[in-house]
């Protein structure tokens, strides 16, 4: 179940969350960084070595600009995984996914396996799951162009189909509404209400409306709420299915028999007292989809955003870059004689660790990970190894992740949850037959639907909601002729995650099913081949996304933010003298747009411009948008 109910009792909480005007603002920054990203110059890099720990989104992006603006640089990506990608995973038919048995960044083991075993009919296209990353919003220009550029098929994902369903326990006797009923009819009534008061509105000091125009205001205010709410000419709210035969029907929110060989029957209208009771909105993410980020037009990858990735990784490939994948980093350190940064890898089967040198080291890793890798040349509480700033801004991250009570100006919340630096995200996928969602076949013989039907149209795409644990269930937005399909069976945050994570895989899938089943108890037990994935569980990315909240107060933690994103020079004592920026962190983690792909291509490109420019800084954020808001959608 949703901690917060609504956006109101987020922010009652959470006074000095910023999200949606830090995000407007930290994206208008952003666009000058990235509008103005810095290339470097043809063999600017020449004879130097590049290390990236870590083939995420970021690390890749990195490796194919160091490549791809010749730079003359020789790129290694060392993967402690056995694929690339990171968190832009998509399962398939065979694969093996395996969580540690806890959230534990150091030291943990490897727990229960699953294998996927999604079934694929003749004629079906080949089922996945996009276990990480689903969509991609349409203002995310850099990886569309990207894709593009690199031929990856896009196709249209679906956010919300006005056909979803909304299920509360406490609501309408637990029925699950049809989004649309709940949507439109509330527009209905908050149109009347406008229509009727209309005067005393316009008239209050706070609309600024010229008293000369006020009348014809009034006018035009009125026509706009008949638009809006679907009202009649005396700015009433009445559904009907109008006059046979002429297109005047009031059904915005919809039938409970639908048109077509016989008249329809337009479904009952919801009273405002009945809509206000249900706070249909509260515990849901009812409102999600006209959030700027998930407003139409959303796109994914042809077959899999997994697609994503392998794209990049293929491009590096082909530049020349070499990935090494089993190859997690031990150590990193800095030889003061040779001016290189000194990289231990362990490899598969044997404690021989293998060592690479490098003048340029890029970290694509969640940055609570540096705090066991990182040398104490590196790190100590001497002047010496990283630039101050820089070593301060990344003991705020672990006390963030290790101490998060111990963060400045933390102060318990009316949660009992505790985030962390690395946010708790689960993910429940199942394999279905589409007429669960999509329909019966009409009878051949009747040409009829089933009577259980009549009234209702079937589901394409989009997101079903819940105050429930699952949250949510997405439907597929491809292959809708195909007989089965694969779903998003839950997608949650928080301490719901955190729990979920700490179960067996058995029951959470059992809990995923009993909340399906409130939906429609048969669309609950025709889910099949259930998989589940706690992100906090995987083994060398341990969470969802960064939450820079839980690194204190607002300007404390985007202050360590600004000194993270400029990388860092090495002091040396001996010489009393700096490096150039040569350690940069990538990933969206460092990004004004944390939890989304695009954030891990634009702290890439801002790598690269410290690069090619090391004596020009990355102009610094103002302020953080909260995760919670602008990647949950509280």
């Amino acid at each position: 179940m949703a901690h917060y109910k609504s956006r109101k009792d987020f922010l009652e909480d959470n006074p000095q969350a910023s999200a949606f005007a830090a995000l407007a603002q930290a994206t208008r920054q952003q666009k000058q960084i990235t509008d103005r990203a810095i290339n470097l110059t043809p063999g600017q890099l020449k004879g130097k070595e590049v290390i990236i720990v870590g083939s995420g989104v970021g690390g890749l992006t990195t490796a194919y600009e160091i490549l791809a603006q010749k730079s003359g640089a020789k790129v290694t990506v060392l993967e402690a995984l056995n694929r690339t990608g990171g968190r832009c995973l998509s399962l398939r038919t065979g694969d093996v996914l395996t969580e540690d048995i806890n959230s534990d960044l150091f030291n943990s083991t490897p727990g229960e396996s699953q294998v996927v075993r999604f079934k694929r009919p003749v004629g079906d296209a080949e089922p996945y799951l996009n276990a990480g990353p689903g969509r991609i919003p349409s203002s995310h220009k850099r990886l569309l162009h990207y894709l593009k550029k690199f031929s990856v098929d896009v196709e249209v994902y679906v956010m919300n189909s006005e056909s979803n369903l909304v299920q509360k326990d406490s609501s309408f006797d637990g029925e699950a509404m049809v989004y649309r009923r709940l949507d439109h009819n509330t527009r209905g009534w908050l149109a009347q209400m406008v229509y009727s008061k209309a005067e005393d509105l316009l008239s209050d000091s706070d609309m600024n409306i010229d008293q000369k125009k006020l009348k014809e205001r009034i006018k035009e205010l009125q026509s706009l709420m008949i638009s809006f709410g679907e009202l009649d000419t005396k700015g009433k709210y009445v559904v009907t299915a109008g006059t046979p035969g002429f297109e005047n029907g009031k059904t915005r929110a919809g039938y409970k028999v639908l048109p077509g060989v016989a008249a329809g029957i337009v479904a009952d209208v919801l009273s405002f007292d009945n809509l206000l009771e249900s706070k249909f909105w509260e515990g849901t993410k009812f409102y999600q989809p006209t959030d700027f980020l998930w407003q139409p037009t959303l796109f994914q990858p042809v077959g899999g955003m997994d697609q994503v990735q392998h794209s990049f990784a293929q491009q590096v490939a082909a530049l020349g870059g070499d990935i090494h994948l089993n190859s997690p980093v031990k150590k990193i350190d800095w030889s003061e004689k040779k001016k290189k940064f000194i990289v231990s890898v362990s490899q598969v089967g044997t404690e021989d660790l293998i060592v690479y040198e490098a003048d340029y080291c890029v970290c694509n890793l969640a940055m609570p990970f540096l705090k066991e890798i990182l040398s104490d040349t590196l790190m100590n509480k001497s002047n010496s190894g990283f630039e101050d700033r820089f070593k301060v801004a990344l003991n705020a991250v672990y006390t963030a992740q290790f101490e998060p009570t111990k963060a400045p100006g933390y102060r318990p919340k009316r949660e009992i949850y505790v985030p962390r630096f690395l946010a708790d995200t689960t993910k429940v996928g199942w394999q279905a037959d589409r007429h669960l969602w999509q329909g019966s076949p009409i009878n051949a013989t009747t040409g009829d639907v089933e009577d259980s039907e009549v009234g209702v149209v079937p589901i394409f795409g989009g997101i079903s909601w819940t105050d429930n644990d699952i949250q949510q269930i997405w439907y597929p937005s491809t292959a809708y002729q195909d007989q089965k399909g694969v779903l998003t069976g839950a997608y949650n945050f928080g301490g719901t995650a955190r729990e979920w994570g700490t179960l067996p895989i058995s029951e959470r899938l059992d809990k995923a099913r009993d909340d399906a089943e409130k939906f429609n108890e048969r669309f609950g037990k025709g889910l099949k081949d259930g998989l589940a994935i706690a992100w906090q569980n995987m083994p060398h990315i341990k969470g969802g996304w960064a939450y820079w909240q839980a690194v204190g107060e607002p300007k404390y933690a985007t202050e360590q933010f600004n000194a993270i994103a400029q990388g860092t020079r090495i002091y040396d004592p001996s010489s009393d003298t700096h490096t150039i920026p040569c350690f940069f962190i990538v990933g969206d983690q460092i990004s004004s747009l944390p939890g989304w792909q695009e954030g891990a291509i634009a702290a890439a490109i801002n790598v690269i411009s410290r690069m090619a420019k090391p004596d020009m800084e990355i102009a610094p954020l103002a302020n953080l948008p909260d995760t919670r808001m602008m990647v949950e959608g509280i």
